[in-house]
């Protein structure tokens, strides 16, 4: 089995963290979002994977490489965006499709069941099968209504909630059978929502799969956040999961669910969670509360700082007595002591704050 993650977006909705780390790269629960997709591909037996790159391309390179668990990795540069279908075209001239494969958003968390929705498509004799899903709100989604023999025959993009022909909307997961790459031309943006499945829907050849499982789309920082608690309270639990490599003072007070990672340090006094997710290499001085936010690798927060509802980007400085409350800190932002960010402030890459930010003000 082959798989194609499309991971060619440029995640402006996780700007402007995403200016300088790829979405796909972005840590959930301890690991990158990539590493998710890739191992549940590898449970499935997976042996070579396509990434459809665009921006911070070789970013994404270096860090997963050419193998990842056995699993073959391949890149398909597009050179200018090519929506859902074209980089599904573009991948196949760097690999030999021959049999159904895999073709998935690399901005998905889920624990699906490959071998149920294989297993679907190929007894409803489908040309795509469609992984969908129920939700409250529709409407930020591509929408299907389905008949009985659970046959996509309507696929409506992101419609209003009072015009969504259904709460069922399209995961971003799909089984292909060779074939369909003759539809796709080259060399153009292509949508496989838009321009593919509709012909498919009419000719009955549009299967869905219903996912009852765990999913999570990553859209913007809010989905980012969901995505961390709730990984992290499904790993944790009401323990708290830490790295054989952390060294946590013993007056510390850790409240689940917490995560801790690799080579990470947590000082005297300090309070962590619930809901802190702190990356490999962190370094937490004395006497620190960190609640609700998730803190990337190579962080370091100085003694008796207070960070709440925050996300805190790699290798950004936070000094002594700083109070950070629902903000975005981006990479490699340096804080002075006694700073106060407010509440959904957004800092941009590589600045140096030395003078308090109020609330929602945009550092650039």
């Amino acid at each position: 089995m082959k798989a194609i993650v499309l991971a060619g977006g440029f995640a402006t909705r996780l700007r402007p963290i995403s200016y300088v780390i790829p979405k796909l790269l972005f840590p959930v629960a301890g690991k990158p979002m990539i590493h998710w997709t890739l191992d549940l591909l590898k449970r499935f037996r997976v042996d070579e994977v396509v990434l459809g790159v665009n921006y911070l391309a070789e970013d994404l390179r270096k860090t997963v490489g050419d193998e990842y668990r056995g699993m073959r990795i391949k890149y398909s540069l597009e050179k200018s965006p090519l929506g859902t279908a074209g980089p599904i075209k573009l991948a196949s001239k760097i690999t030999r499709l021959t049999k159904t494969f895999i073709a998935m958003n690399g901005d998905i968390i889920t624990n699906i069941n490959f071998d149920e929705m294989l297993q679907r498509h190929k007894s409803s004799e489908a040309a795509i099968t469609d992984a969908v899903r129920e939700v409250k709100d529709p409407s930020r989604f591509g929408v299907v209504e389905l008949d009985a023999a659970s046959r996509i025959v309507q696929f409506v993009e992101k419609p209003s909630k009072k015009n969504a022909p259904s709460n069922l909307i399209n995961a971003g997961i799909y089984l292909i059978e060779p074939s369909i790459l003759e539809q796709i031309p080259s060399g153009r943006k292509v949508s496989l929502e838009r321009e593919i499945f509709p012909v498919l829907a009419r000719r009955g050849k549009l299967g869905a799969f219903t996912l009852s499982d765990y999913w999570c789309d990553i859209g913007d920082s809010s989905d980012y956040r969901k995505a961390n608690f709730a990984l992290t309270e499904k790993m944790a639990g009401r323990s708290v999961v830490r790295s054989s490599s952390s060294t946590i003072a013993k007056n510390s007070k850790l409240t689940p669910p917490t995560l801790i990672g690799r080579h990470t340090t947590v000082g005297h006094e300090t309070r962590l969670g619930p809901n802190a997710v702190l990356g490999n290499n962190v370094l937490v001085g004395k006497r620190v509360r960190i609640t609700n936010s998730i803190i990337f690798d190579g962080v370091k927060i100085g003694d008796q700082s207070t960070v709440t509802g925050a996300i805190i980007a790699s290798n950004s400085t936070i000094g002594k007595r700083v109070r950070i409350d629902g903000a975005i800190i981006s990479p490699k932002v340096s804080i002075s002591d006694g700073v106060r960010v407010g509440k959904g402030a957004v800092i941009h890459p590589y600045k140096e704050i030395t003078r308090h930010i109020s609330a929602w003000a945009q550092v650039m």
